[in-house]
């Protein structure tokens, strides 16, 4: 499964989003941190449809950005 990472950041804030989706489903993790430390580490989305995945993502994106997060990074492969 291909690895789309996005990294939003507030602050002292920094959440991680790896989202593996393809035809087979989506597995979708997200850690967040705060001051270089994690506060959770959690796969709030997992099963068999993309679209669910594909859905879930865009949701997510629209959230933290209406929070007042910046997306810092978007990229193909886990985060650097």
């Amino acid at each position: 499964m291909p690895i789309t990472t996005e990294v939003y950041r507030r602050a002292t804030e920094t959440v991680t989003v790896m989202a593996s989706i393809d035809d087979e489903g989506a597995e979708i993790r997200v850690i967040h941190e705060r001051d270089g430390e994690v506060l959770t580490d959690t796969i709030p989305e997992w099963g068999d449809d993309p679209q669910a995945g594909r859905r879930w993502v865009a949701r997510h994106r629209e959230a933290r950005l209406a929070e007042g997060y910046q997306l810092a990074e978007e990229t193909e492969g886990p985060p650097r």
